[in-house]
């Protein structure tokens, strides 16, 4: 679907930050970036946005939980979010949070308009509501009595409330998704819609009064708007403040979001904007899921999370953005496996791409140099095809075949490397020719892989010595290039082989495996509830401390002296989670609060940032396998130090979800 009068507007679902930020989280955010960077590379004036849902009861029960009022909650959070995707290297112009001002003037407005147009009224509901979505569920779309997203029991609401009156937008949703086959993609999903649209379309509730952390109603201040009729209207609030940016952008040319919230994007934000009469968007794009690598969905609860911080760490954000474009086909699941990106990384991102690029610049140093003019296009490999693929792909919103348009490209030049074999050719002209050739398809090849790999796009120019342009240059002016020598932009990441045994070891026992002390350690973050002096020991305070259990933990630390009990008070800290129990001079202390011995005499408590209560924290490098009981011996066997203002072991950082653990602390000072 092509962009709309020279301007393309994408969004993405805001993402709910009561918890951390997860792999669907970056999947969907990469995603959208591409879409947003092809555009941009075509010409075309783009605008990208994101945000946060910060409103809601599950948002105000998990502030409460942490001692927090909302707004301080989602505030923290929100630098979480950001955090992940700068990491990212997320393009967004915009990051919006429905707390604030700009939006809450706009959400007012929007429920003036539709009330003002006679699709509001005052009723009372009485329904199964699943707190974790946000909504109401008809006895027809419980499974065994329970929310079928979330699997958990619902709860049983009756309350006065405000109705949206979306039963009368049925017919002309109908027909828009009917004569619009592009309104909703895929089209498994449009078909999905349609079904359900068949059916009777029920009056929606959009208020609540049983909590107040939302945005008032105008008219009736005892009520805030329901969660999807406020984070909804997001798509238009942040075209409207600081500049108003309304008539250059709206409608969306494409919302991206997951399938668990397609029902709300294609019918109920549709429904919204016919009754306030704005005009609709051109597109909901609807993604997958991630699951496991065997097609389960991601849960704490299975244990089967994949920590995309620790996938960076392991590999780079390049691989990974690569990974979910590449893999994952667009509109669908997908199973996400460690085994698979390896194999991709070795065999397309370090052999074809990485092994190309380090051929052809050798070459051309080394034969000519390190310069040579070309005519200004790929003489032997006709780059004009693939580009339009590319490009068909993406309106088509199917990134993995636009993925797959410029890999057939890069097989296709290595391909030409192999049959003219520029190594054997003496002569410089055909020598030219050749390696000109493929100096041009580096150049294409370099432009198009940006929307997917824009740090690889950056240093395969680099090794032209050329800049980019922001728009793909279609031009075919000569151009003379002076390549650079670069390293391995992939390097090959062998697997350690085992020695086979000989004749002569054939009945020797094989020695044991080395355990690393690591592994054992259970470090988790947790949060200050309760702090006072030990009654009985001058050095020590004695603390409650949250580490996601339920319920809190008594633990002993020996800050006294170094930090006061008010710096304390609601800190995050890190702790040893499985140390065993002890009791210290008559209180007893489940767990250790890892501090640093600085060379100034103070004991510093490490700072774990924003990560969640509960998180694990970790080397992405080393599988931990918690002993049940630790020793304190034991855990003296894993020298944790200060490293570059970080936590590390051995010289590795350690990290949570959302980051490193932080050291104010010299070098090499003792954490313990």
């Amino acid at each position: 679907m092509t962009p709309t009068e020279d301007t393309f507007y994408i969004t993405t679902a805001i993402d709910y930050s009561n918890s951390a930020p997860h792999m669907g989280h970056a999947y969907e955010k990469v995603i959208a970036d591409f879409y947003a960077r092809a555009y941009r590379l075509r010409g075309v004036d783009t605008r990208f946005l994101i945000g946060l849902d910060e409103h809601g009861q599950k948002m105000q029960e998990a502030a409460e939980k942490r001692g927090k009022s909302p707004q301080e909650f989602v505030d923290g959070q929100a630098d979480v979010f950001r955090n992940l995707y700068r990491f990212l290297k997320i393009t967004n112009d915009d990051f919006v949070r429905t707390s604030e001002k700009r939006h809450h003037d706009f959400c007012q407005d929007l429920y003036r308009r539709v009330h003002d147009a006679g699709d509001i009224y005052k009723g009372f509901y009485e329904g199964d509501y699943c707190i974790s979505c946000e909504r109401f569920y008809t006895a027809t779309e419980l499974v065994d009595g329970k929310c079928p997203l979330h699997d958990r029991a619902t709860t049983k609401v009756k309350e006065e409330s405000y109705f949206f009156r979306m039963s009368r937008f049925r017919d002309a949703l109908r027909t828009h998704i009917e004569e619009k086959p592009t309104f909703i993609y895929p089209e498994k999903r449009r078909n999905e819609i349609v079904a359900r649209l068949s059916e009777e379309l029920k009056d929606l509730s959009i208020s609540r009064s049983t909590f107040d952390w939302g945005i008032p109603l105008p008219d009736d201040p005892n009520h805030v708007v329901y969660v999807w009729f406020d984070a909804l209207s997001n798509y238009m609030s942040a075209l409207r403040q600081p500049t108003d940016l309304y008539d250059r952008y709206w409608p969306a040319d494409c919302h991206v979001i997951g399938k668990d919230i397609s029902w709300f994007h294609a019918v109920i934000w549709p429904a919204m904007l016919l009754s306030a009469g704005y005009p609709l968007p051109h597109q909901v794009y609807v993604h997958g899921f991630i699951n496991d690598q065997n097609g389960r969905k991601m849960s704490k609860e299975l244990g089967n999370v994949v920590n995309p911080l620790k996938v960076i760490d392991d590999y780079s954000v390049e691989v990974l953005r690569f990974y979910f474009l590449r893999c994952f086909a667009s509109g669908q699941d997908g199973n996400f496996s460690m085994q698979e990106l390896e194999d991709r990384y070795n065999s397309e991102l370090a052999n074809e791409l990485g092994n190309l690029i380090l051929r052809v610049v050798k070459l051309v140093r080394t034969r000519l140099g390190g310069e040579i003019s070309t005519p200004g296009y790929p003489a032997d490999l006709d780059d004009a095809t693939t580009i339009d693929d590319f490009f068909r792909w993406v309106d088509a919103r199917e990134h993995h075949r636009a993925v797959d348009a410029l890999w057939t490209y890069i097989k296709k030049t290595n391909a030409y490397m192999n049959e003219k074999e520029p190594w054997k050719i003496k002569e410089e002209e055909p020598l030219k020719r050749v390696l000109g050739t493929c100096i041009e398809a580096l150049r294409t090849i370099a432009s198009l892989v940006e929307p997917a790999m824009p740090e690889t796009a950056a240093n395969v120019a680099t090794a032209l010595g050329i800049k980019l342009p922001p728009v793909i240059d279609h031009s075919r002016q000569p151009r003379t290039y002076c390549v650079q020598a670069t390293d391995a932009l992939f390097p090959r990441r062998e697997k350690e082989k085992s020695t086979p045994a000989t004749t002569s070891l054939k009945n020797k026992k094989p020695e044991p495996t080395a355990v690393d002390p690591f592994t054992k350690l259970e470090l988790r973050v947790g949060q200050v509830v309760e702090v006072t002096e030990h009654p009985d020991a001058d050095a020590l305070f004695a603390m409650k401390i949250d580490v996601g259990e339920g319920e809190t933990r008594s633990i002993c630390a020996g800050l006294r002296g170094h930090v006061t009990t008010e710096e304390l008070q609601g800190r995050r800290v890190l702790v040893l989670a499985n140390l065993k129990k002890a009791k210290l001079r008559g209180i007893e202390s489940n767990g250790m609060v890892l501090a640093a011995d600085r060379t100034d005499g103070k004991v510093i408590p490490v700072d774990p940032g924003k990560a969640e209560i509960g998180d694990l924290v970790t080397i992405p490098a080393i599988e931990t396998r918690p002993k049940k009981k630790l020793s304190k011996s034991a855990f003296e066997k894993a020298p944790l130090a200060a490293l570059d203002g970080k936590v590390s072991y051995k010289g590795k950082p350690l990290r949570s979800s959302v980051g490193f653990v932080l050291c104010d602390a010299e070098d090499g000072a003792v954490v313990r």
